[in-house]
């Protein structure tokens, strides 16, 4: 909050926090419907285009020019929605930001949309955070309004809602939020109405009587094989694991870092280039491997339980840098998206290695700590990273917890060492 919004800020009264707490039912039902909107709109359009167009050519799979040509239209139509009013929202670099509004979000959702349906490898989070902030503001319209900005959070967190599926993760995503955004974000006046925003959106998921409502994310791993108890050896490499992930995930935002600031004066080049960038690694990773270029393009949120599954450390590797320099440039060069998915993804093929190394049967407790370690060493989220990890590696069995936990603390504590290492810092995710 700014200095203005602190001093404005909302009161945390029983009365205050009841009148709210109401006003969040309606922040969280519109932006989840929002929210939900958006993700099928650009499902949709991602499926016309990858599948769709492949289909009306009589091809199985999207062609290798097809592969090369879409995400280069996508950077110029990103580039075109960036000259609207909003200049199509922040970078993905600046972490998950809570300033968008009504006059703003339509650049954002039209770059968002010419970014991740055209093949860009970011995530949805960070639109659908925009919905959310968008409708707070919409529904208390007077910047000077004391709870503007609280309606403006819960609107973030419902949208949120619409692609991290269970509302528990999003709560643990607020609370951290809260503990960097400090004393005027950790109230009761805007924790409780962001929880009561977060049920009514996901209300609109799950549904409620004989409706049966839009239909509820679920991001699990269904493929794991069954982990009855922790092993030592598991935790063991799983130490190193989750040091590895969180440097890739690092290396990845400094790398994209240095692209952005070198590319700044030719962001229509950058963004084109980018995209060439991204085809081609999709290409030769198909090439090479004979694996789908879905794995290089896109989040990669859908692709778990393929990266999972790849045959060897020479696939799995070539995979792997094929995603990380896909990752870098989108990331680095004007793409409009989140950094979360992409992070996961990453983590998600090196844990396919160390099963490779270990055995099927360690795949469960390295793709828990894996998921934690990018969460946490990327984003430098470490409660949320744990029980994303927990939840995405749950159909394993709950003794996966104990490597989701492992992975956040060393991931955090190796993103920690690393920002140390640098004169420079990266930002905090909710800066």
């Amino acid at each position: 909050m700014t200095g203005d919004e602190q001093r404005a800020a909302p009161s945390d009264g029983f009365g205050v926090i009841a009148r709210l707490s109401v006003l969040a039912m309606v922040v969280g039902l519109l932006a989840g419907a929002g929210a939900s909107a958006f993700v099928a709109v650009q499902h949709h359009l991602t499926h016309f285009l990858w599948v769709g167009v492949p289909e009306a050519l009589g091809l199985e799979a999207a062609p290798w020019w097809l592969v090369l040509t879409l995400p280069v239209v996508g950077g110029a139509l990103t580039w075109g929605a960036m000259q609207l009013p909003g200049h199509g929202g922040h970078s993905p670099l600046d972490g998950l930001r809570l300033d968008i509004g009504p006059h703003q979000v339509a650049s954002v959702l039209l770059a968002a949309l010419a970014s991740l349906s055209f093949g860009a490898v970011l995530g949805p989070e960070a639109p659908l955070v925009a919905i959310g902030t968008a409708v707070g503001a919409a529904v208390l319209r007077s910047p000077q309004h004391p709870a503007r900005q609280v309606m403006m959070i819960v609107g973030a967190m419902a949208g949120a809602g619409a692609v991290l599926g269970n509302p528990l993760v999003t709560t643990i995503l607020l609370l951290e939020l809260a503990l960097v955004g400090g004393a005027q974000v950790a109230r009761p006046a805007v924790l409780l109405p962001s929880l009561v925003g977060l049920g009514s959106g996901y209300l609109l998921q799950v549904g409620v009587g004989p409706w049966t409502g839009l239909g509820d994310v679920q991001l699990s791993i269904k493929t794991l094989p069954v982990y009855e108890n922790v092993r030592l050896g598991d935790l063991l490499f799983g130490l190193v694991l989750a040091v590895v992930v969180a440097l890739v995930a690092f290396l990845a935002q400094r790398a994209a870092g240095a692209l952005a600031r070198a590319g700044r004066k030719l962001p229509l080049l950058l963004l084109l280039a980018a995209g060439l960038v991204t085809g081609l690694a999709a290409v030769l990773v198909t090439l090479v491997t004979g694996q789908s270029s879905t794995l290089v393009v896109f989040a990669g949120q859908t692709s778990m339980s393929a990266y999972l599954a790849l045959p060897t450390l020479g696939v799995a590797a070539v995979v792997l840098v094929g995603k990380f320099v896909a990752y870098v440039a989108c990331l680095g060069s004007g793409f409009k998206g989140g950094s979360l998915f992409p992070a996961i993804a990453l983590g998600t093929i090196l844990a396919s290695m160390g099963g490779l190394v270990l055995g099927q049967e360690a795949v469960p407790a390295l793709a828990a700590t894996a998921i934690a370690a990018a969460i946490a060493g990327g984003m430098r989220l470490p409660f949320t990273g744990a029980l994303l990890g927990v939840l995405l590696t749950i159909s394993a069995g709950p003794a996966i917890t104990v490597p989701a936990i492992l992975g956040a603390v060393v991931g955090m504590l190796t993103r920690l060492a690393a920002d140390q290492g640098f004169a420079q810092p990266e930002p905090a995710v909710a800066g």
